[in-house]
């Protein structure tokens, strides 16, 4: 693909130097502790692309404001809220302010309103969760702004320094198996929100795991939701109320599955004996709903807390010695039991 010298971003000087954002940031800004080969490499791939570097980005390296943004936008309230509480308590602890900034991902203003955003509220830095973290123009507009940043659960390919991740693909498979091994052949799956990448590794998992036990996803089973509680509920429908439904149901999230029971409630269908649900994220409300819902965990307070250590650490020009990948794993509970007859 070639690159227009005179729309260059800082991603683009990044790749030809073969280094990160980061260092080319601290290049632009005469940092200090920077390898000559390494500044050499940056001005060389600056003057090839005309790379104009962002005066107001630079004005922020220079006054440091110490502002972090979470920009989000996401149906389930309790995924956000868990990712906020740890972006918060982390930045508490190191003096940084962090403005929670909500957005619609369908306005088509997104992307001019986001820039806005930034430029009145100085921010130093942006955390951003799906869908947001998984769209392209949106992170490109971020890129050309030289704003850092750290994605949340994307699956965008971008530096392993600006995003943090959950193993999503082997904990669907782990619950998976849990199914399978008590007896479970018809299991149906309720997507997540096409739009957001790392959840559809949900379904890779899935898929995979009753793939290597020779077990067939039919397509009747297969439904998709938008992570919400409310698209949960027309998912369930569909499939509890088909001649031969399925015995077991896993719903890309713990809203959706919470939806299942409902319906299943609703339809005099007993959980877990007659129908085994499992869904992902524990959030409260796994608890709070009858029969507690077996899930997968993940650590999403931890994910917050790791994505502002992250930045905090780009901004600082320090090394981040977390995890870039948050492990996820399997909780039992009530919701699910031994396939015991045909339904």
């Amino acid at each position: 693909m070639n690159i227009k010298k005179s729309a260059a971003t800082i991603q683009d000087v990044a790749n030809r130097a073969k280094v990160s954002i980061k260092t080319v940031s601290r290049v632009i800004n005469s940092e200090p502790n920077v390898a000559e080969k390494t500044i050499e490499k940056v001005e060389k791939a600056i003057d090839f692309l005309n790379y104009q570097p962002n005066a107001f980005a630079q004005s922020l390296a220079r006054s440091q404001p110490k502002i972090i943004a979470l920009i989000y936008n996401t149906p389930s309230p309790n995924y956000i809220t868990h990712i906020m509480e740890g972006v918060l308590s982390y930045c508490y602890k190191f003096g940084y302010e962090v403005i929670i900034h909500p957005c619609r991902f369908d306005d088509a203003s997104l992307i001019d309103d986001t820039k806005l955003f930034i430029k009145k509220s100085r921010v130093s830095g942006i955390i951003t969760t799906p869908p947001l973290s998984d769209y392209p123009e949106f992170i490109n507009q971020l890129d050309k702004l030289d704003m850092p940043k750290i994605l949340v659960s994307s699956g965008l390919v971008v530096d392993a320094s600006e995003k943090v991740n959950t193993n999503d693909y082997e904990a669907s498979f782990e619950i998976t198996n849990h199914l399978i091994r008590r007896g479970h052949k018809r299991i149906a799956f309720i997507k997540g929100n096409p739009s957001h990448l790392c959840v559809n590794q949900r379904f890779s998992g899935f898929f995979d795991a009753m793939k290597e036990a020779n077990l067939v996803c039919q397509g009747e089973l297969i439904e998709t939701g938008l992570n919400s509680f409310a698209s949960g509920e027309i998912c369930a429908k569909r499939l509890l109320n088909l001649k031969n439904r399925p015995s077991a149901v896993f719903a890309a999230n713990d809203e959706m599955a919470a939806a299942v029971i409902k319906v299943a409630n609703q339809l005099s269908i007993d959980i877990p004996q007659s129908l085994s649900v499992v869904g992902f994220d524990d959030t409260p409300m796994t608890q709070m709903i009858s029969p507690a819902l077996t899930t997968v965990h993940q650590p999403l307070f931890k994910m917050g807390e790791a994505a502002a250590n992250k930045l905090i650490c780009n901004l600082e020009n320090t090394s981040y010695e977390g995890d870039d990948e948050i492990k996820s794993r399997l909780v039992v509970r009530d919701s699910t039991a031994r396939f015991l007859k045909s339904i």
